[in-house]
């Protein structure tokens, strides 16, 4: 059978036919994708969609949403579009719809993706294929999820992005109270996304106002080293993430750790340098156990559009 795949983000909302035959895994087409900015909600984008696949699409859909899967109306943390969970189906015309969340869908693609697909950041051995391992992306928010192989495959989706940020030097202190006097709050995710690095960038004393649509500029002269406090606002971040990805394995009770997502790729080589994996292992009494936890990196292109598929796969067994 063919379904819908989408994958909706705080920036984009991107969208493929697949094909889903029993014992087999999906097959993608074309991925299509636009930005939530230019459209008054989901319906509108999903118009677009069916005209540029014809005119038509299945009555079949799984959406991985960046939402917390509950309630009445999904709302997303970091776009306007609100989603009928419970009129969405008759709205779009579909017979079937499966709602996630999307880091929810990325850990169904991790679940089934073979070692190739991911490099080394740092740690031994590969992905625990019995046990338990947080899925984390920094993307328009931060993804957080966690796979548990000790019996079968479950997926828990989480909102372990919005805990609290935990300074570690004076520099992240200050940074902190520049977040809160902002925000009222200094979550993880405020300065481990694609927008914390214009927090950071400003902290240190970067000009312009926030516009979360500029970020994109930024991470580009920080990653060419064009700015050089751009390229300082990104090692503090990677520093951060650092130590928010061993965190968040603790927490979870994980013995492995799958990065994901564009920004991740992009910065691979900074992830794979010493601040990431001194602030990753630097817990204590249990350093230890982590530096014996792999974190791998995915470098398949479309997670969430994949583990939509999958999701809906294992849910109607299609």
């Amino acid at each position: 059978m063919r379904i819908v795949a989408g994958d909706i983000g705080g920036t984009h909302a991107r969208f493929a036919l697949a094909g889903l035959a029993p014992g087999r895994p999906p097959r993608l087409g074309e991925m299509r994708k636009y930005r939530t900015r230019d459209s008054a909600g989901l319906a509108e984008t999903w118009a677009r969609f069916a005209q540029d696949c014809g005119g038509s699409l299945p009555d079949a859909a799984s959406l991985a949403v960046a939402a917390p899967i509950e309630g009445d109306t999904l709302t997303f943390m970091n776009s306007p579009w609100r989603l009928d969970r419970f009129g969405l189906k008759a709205e779009l015309g579909l017979d079937k719809l499966l709602l996630l969340n999307d880091f929810g869908a990325v850990a169904h693609t991790i679940s089934m993706t073979p070692g190739e697909e991911f490099t080394a950041i740092c740690g031994p051995g590969d992905l625990p294929e019995q046990g338990i391992a947080s899925v984390i992306g920094p993307g328009t928010g931060l993804g957080v999820s966690l796979l548990d192989r000790r019996s079968g495959v479950s997926v828990i989706e989480t909102e372990a992005a919005h805990i609290g940020f935990c300074p570690l030097d004076p520099e992240e202190e200050e940074l902190a109270d520049f977040l809160i006097a902002r925000y009222g709050r200094a979550s993880v995710e405020r300065v481990v996304s694609g927008p914390g690095l214009i927090d950071i960038y400003q902290f240190l004393g970067g000009g312009g106002a926030p516009d979360p649509n500029q970020a994109g500029l930024l991470w580009d002269a920080a990653i060419a080293g064009s700015d050089p406090l751009a390229g300082r606002a990104l090692s503090i971040l990677v520093r951060a993430f650092g130590a928010a990805a061993g965190d968040i394995a603790l927490a979870h009770g994980a013995m492995g750790v799958a990065l994901t997502g564009g920004l991740a790729n992009r910065i691979a080589h900074l992830l794979k340098s010493p601040p990431f994996e001194a602030r990753f292992t630097a817990k204590g009494r249990y350093r230890e156990r982590m530096q014996r936890t792999p974190v791998r990196l995915l470098t398949f292109a479309e997670p969430g559009l994949l583990g939509a598929a999958v999701a809906f796969q294992r849910e109607f067994g299609a």
